[in-house]
């Protein structure tokens, strides 16, 4: 209910930046999200005269499950932001369970179904005529379609349930110029993410 009620980014990289203490891990440009416990801070203290830390300190975990990516450092998936029960986050005293972890932990429980049939439908979008005109740049043009829906419930009765969903996520780009402002090219990208999951009561 937090995040759906706040004008945040739709990915749980984004819902990190509520907790306090994070932030993009260079704060003069947007970028994955950091927290000053991390063992790197001081590498951009220099430049920043900020102790900022790192993104690539963080671990991230899916239902318990290390998805960190072993050569970035950071997140390994995308995920449908749809499936998120609850995001625990730690950015300091990290338990001895984490192995290798300077920076702050994530990890991601996901929903499941109950005894009732339930499911949700929603439609995001943003475009250029919804923001202001940059007028130190190029205007490039730019549209955003998120379009997503879960449906869960009782498989048998107090003994097994499912839960599934599905999101469509539609970016497109115009790319210009730095220096002329003339258009370079646009650049599509479509993203499909499902997800299922299905429990059961021993």
């Amino acid at each position: 209910e937090l995040t759906e009620s706040l004008p945040t980014g739709r990915s749980y990289q984004s819902y990190l930046q509520l907790v306090p203490g994070v932030m993009p891990d260079n704060p003069t440009t947007s970028g994955n999200p950091a927290v000053r416990s991390g063992m790197n801070y001081s590498d951009i203290a220099r430049t920043l005269g900020d102790n900022v830390g790192v993104s690539t300190d963080n671990a991230y975990y899916f239902d318990g499950i290390n998805v960190t990516d072993n050569v970035l450092g950071t997140f390994g998936a995308n995920l449908n932001t749809e499936i998120i029960q609850e995001q625990k986050v730690i950015t300091g005293g990290i338990p001895a369970e984490y192995v290798g972890a300077a920076g702050l932990i994530s990890n991601v429980i996901t929903k499941s179904g109950s005894n009732n049939f339930s499911g949700s439908a929603n439609y995001f979008f943003q475009n250029t005529d919804l923001v202001a005109n940059n007028k130190n740049g190029p205007n490039d043009e730019f549209g955003t379609k998120d379009a997503a829906f879960t449906f869960g419930g009782p498989i048998a009765r107090n003994r097994a349930w499912f839960f599934s969903s599905f999101r469509l996520l539609k970016r497109s780009d115009d790319v210009s110029a730095l220096d002329t402002g003339a258009l370079l090219r646009s650049v599509d990208r479509t993203e499909k993410q499902g997800f299922a999951k299905g429990t059961y009561n021993f």
